[in-house]
């Protein structure tokens, strides 16, 4: 017997049941492709149905991810359903943090050749 899927309609349903508001974005892009938006949740269940991380952690990570591409309006949304999904404010608060670091820690990665120049520089200089 196939399995019915759920209509566009349900899948925004579900998708603002789970973040407790309308998700604006979802709604928008479901007026220009909305073939999208059972896909997204799709994927969002395959993330959460793998079995390696926590859920929590998962929220977590997702923060943090968007903190740190500066996605204001998915990080509110991540902080949103992570809150609604049990994790606390200090999990969140620490989670934007470790992300603040791993941000700033990318700027030594990023200027590595140019210390290097400036390293051998002073080298050849002595």
């Amino acid at each position: 017997m196939e399995e019915k899927k759920p209509t566009l309609e349900q899948v925004l349903q579900m998708m603002a049941e789970n973040l407790g508001e309308e998700p604006r974005p979802m709604v928008l892009m479901s007026k220009v492709l909305p073939g999208w938006i059972p896909r997204q949740a799709q994927e969002r269940k395959f993330v959460f149905d793998l079995p390696n991380i926590p859920a929590k952690y998962k929220h977590l990570i997702m923060i943090a991810v968007a903190a740190a591409v500066s996605s204001h309006l998915c990080t509110e949304t991540f902080i949103k359903i992570a809150k609604r999904s049990g994790v606390g404010k200090e999990e969140i608060g620490e989670a934007i943090i470790a992300a603040r670091f791993a941000l700033a820690s990318t700027v030594f990665a990023a200027a590595t050749e140019g210390l290097e120049y400036l390293t051998r520089e002073k080298e050849g200089a002595g």
